[in-house]
């Protein structure tokens, strides 16, 4: 599950520019920093998604949502509380004691019970949130976990953290060991609770004891014995790896310094059943041997890992299925199963799988109906995670008043986060704010300085709504439509036809909108 508590992300500042941040933050409100990195109970190296293609290539102009046929989903229920399926809760609560007495870190099989008794993949958190009401360990730490995302440094004794606080603290008295390990996190922190790193200290040590090997593996990063791939030869770290740690075993494969003792310490963890390790070879192997590349994303899926649910289903709804790599595999468009995958690693908290779910909703395809609420519920739970891609939308969402009420001052908070994380669309956004006045003063020549700055980040539709800005012009930036075909020419350059076209689908339109 990648919903890992106290995680947060360290804002990145875009690079090319002093001018540029100083400009931004002279007239747009700052972006909320984060707290200092604390490790998650579960914590592991984060693998990248591969690009679906890398699992199916699409072939020239296919286009899924022309060439495919859908089949939508049942309506969800109209009552999706635990209260309206007593049965299904039942089974839920069972799960998560079954978890709790295992001390085990995975949400997978409740989140699928919630999500089919009701067609909703938000009905987990309501149920785990009753759940953890009633005092169930797993569930009070699924939400003390997802109110430790990203905590900010001006926030760490915010109620809802101090709440976090409590309902890690409750699981951890109750004896559940990932719950310990964030418990030790916050005191040692200060996180929710006054700093105490003594009694922070109790916590890790009772959780190592147990014999869990999640704390084990913490506690040899906490203790800055596990730093690198040249410790793996240290007795602590030897001796985790003899007693088949596999989450010891991965982390030396993500810091191995070249690719043949990458694979050959994933191999070791993947053997162990480390679904990360499982997933990486399949992300390795996916451009020499499909077949084996499918083998194994479909063993980390077994094993529930988010990444591989989100790979396999954006290839299952929107691949080409006459592409040389899904007819090698003998995969079919499956659009049915591959929002299920999709939905699913949601549930699990993949960002990836919020901003495909929340793009989908906001435009109604692939089977989804048009629902801009629930797009924006899925870009907030993205963002949460400190995903740059689903701040932007959100932000865009927030700007607009499109499936919430419309909030200027938080929606130029979340963009300027997003663009000091380098995220070029993002900065576009915020051009779009400085030309239309949308909670700033309006100032042209200020958005077209940054619409420039966009572009250099390599996002060429930049030079598109540069060349839109220009040919509108503003009170303090002139007309100037020869300026502005000179823009669309540069745009051209990576865009081809598709710039001219894309001006003019804006210089036809009522007024430039940005799209989440």
């Amino acid at each position: 599950m990648r919903c890992c508590s106290l995680l947060p992300l360290v804002s990145l500042p875009l690079a090319a520019a002093a001018d540029f941040a100083e400009g931004v933050r002279a007239i747009l409100p700052p972006p909320l920093e984060p707290a200092a990195p604390v490790a998650p109970a579960e914590a592991e190296p984060a693998a990248p998604a591969p690009a679906a293609e890398s699992i199916a290539p699409q072939a020239g102009a296919f286009d899924a949502r022309r060439d495919l046929s859908f089949t939508p989903d049942p309506a969800p229920a109209a009552d999706a509380s635990p209260a309206a399926h007593p049965e299904a809760y039942a089974k839920f609560k069972e799960l998560l004691a079954s978890q709790t007495e295992k001390n085990l870190y995975d949400f997978c099989p409740a989140a699928e019970t919630a999500f089919s008794a009701t067609g909703d993949e938000f009905a987990v958190l309501a149920w785990m949130e009753q759940a953890a009401r009633e005092g169930q360990p797993a569930a009070q730490q699924f939400c003390a976990d997802r109110l430790l995302i990203n905590v900010r440094r001006d926030a760490l004794q915010s109620p809802e953290v101090q709440r976090a606080y409590r309902l890690a603290r409750a699981a951890a008295d109750a004896g559940y060991d990932p719950a310990k390990v964030n418990v030790y996190m916050c005191l040692r922190n200060g996180v929710g609770v006054a700093k105490d790193e003594k009694a922070a200290e109790k916590y890790m040590l009772e959780a190592c004891r147990s014999g869990g090997i999640i704390p084990r593996f913490k506690w040899l990063q906490i203790s800055g014995r596990l730093q690198k791939f040249e410790d793996r030869d240290k007795p602590a770290v030897k001796g985790e790896i003899e007693r088949k740690n596999h989450h010891v075993i991965y982390f030396i494969a993500m810091m191995a310094p070249n690719h043949a003792d990458k694979v050959e310490w994933l191999q070791k963890a993947a053997r162990l059943g480390n679904a990360d390790a499982i997933y990486m070879l399949s992300v390795i192997a996916s451009g020499q041997d499909a077949k084996l590349s499918y083998e194994l994303l479909k063993e980390a899926i077994s094993r529930h890992n988010d990444e591989a649910m989100f790979t396999l289903g954006t290839v299952l709804t929107e691949g080409n299925p006459q592409s040389e790599v899904m007819r090698t595999v003998g995969l079919q468009h499956d659009d049915r199963a591959g929002r299920h995958l999709i939905q699913t690693a949601s549930m699990l908290g993949n960002a990836a799988a919020h901003f495909w779910l929340g793009r989908v909703c906001h435009d109604g395809v692939y089977g989804l109906p048009q629902d801009d609420a629930r797009a924006y519920r899925h870009f907030e739970a993205g963002a949460q995670q400190g995903d740059r891609s689903c701040l932007c939308s959100q932000g865009v969402m927030l700007l607009r008043g499109l499936g919430t009420a419309k909030d200027e001052a938080r929606a130029l908070s979340c963009l300027n986060a997003a663009a000091n994380r380098g995220h070029a669309q993002a900065v576009v956004a915020l051009a779009y704010a400085l030309f239309s006045g949308s909670g700033v003063p309006a100032d042209a020549a200020k958005a077209a300085e940054i619409l420039q700055e966009a572009a250099t980040m390599g996002y060429p539709e930049a030079y598109v709504y540069l060349a839109y800005v220009t040919a509108k012009g503003g009170a303090n930036l002139p007309a100037d439509e020869r300026m502005a075909k000179h823009w669309v020419d540069i745009a051209a350059v990576d865009m081809k036809g598709e710039a001219q076209r894309l001006y003019e689908r804006l210089m036809s339109a009522p007024a430039w909108e940005p799209e989440p």
